[in-house]
């Protein structure tokens, strides 16, 4: 992509950072919670703010940039895995609610790294699993949120 391409993604983050910004302003909140250090607008608005100044920081450093020659990059992109990648994300989203927080994650990194080129059964299985179990307790457990169980537990 060119430096002008890359200007212009920057740009259009930055237009989407700052509306997820103005939007979140919006966020209710309880009365009496204004005066609380963390709102439920903190978290939103810091990543606004994160998100616009490292745009800014990229469009600078883009600008300081000499212009290269130009290449094409689209051929080298490997279409098959970003396609698959999709399509694996996709059916995340669709697998939550049925299969659960824990098995819906576990499948979907275990495939996310299968089609990254990732070989090793005991790092296919294990890691994934690690990570959206103690993921999954520190959400539900220590944080108190709700994450799906899926549906196979009510039964």
């Amino acid at each position: 992509m060119s430096i002008r391409g890359q200007i212009f993604a920057a740009m259009c983050l930055f237009v989407l950072f700052a509306a997820y910004g103005l939007q979140a302003t919006t966020i209710p909140m309880f009365p009496g919670q204004e005066y609380e250090p963390f709102k439920p607008r903190t978290m939103p608005m810091i990543l606004a703010m994160a998100g616009l100044l490292l745009c800014v920081v990229r469009i600078f450093q883009l600008w300081r940039m000499p212009q290269p020659e130009s290449t094409v990059v689209l051929a080298e992109f490997d279409w098959k895995s970003a396609s698959l990648l999709c399509a694996v994300m996709l059916a995340y989203g669709f697998a939550m609610t049925p299969l659960g927080f824990v098995a819906a994650t576990s499948l979907f990194l275990a495939a996310g790294f299968f089609i990254l080129g990732e070989r090793r059964l005991w790092l296919l299985t294990g890691l994934p699993l690690l990570f959206s179990l103690a993921f999954y307790l520190l959400m539900t457990r220590v944080l108190g949120l709700y994450l799906s169980s899926g549906l196979w537990w009510n039964v």
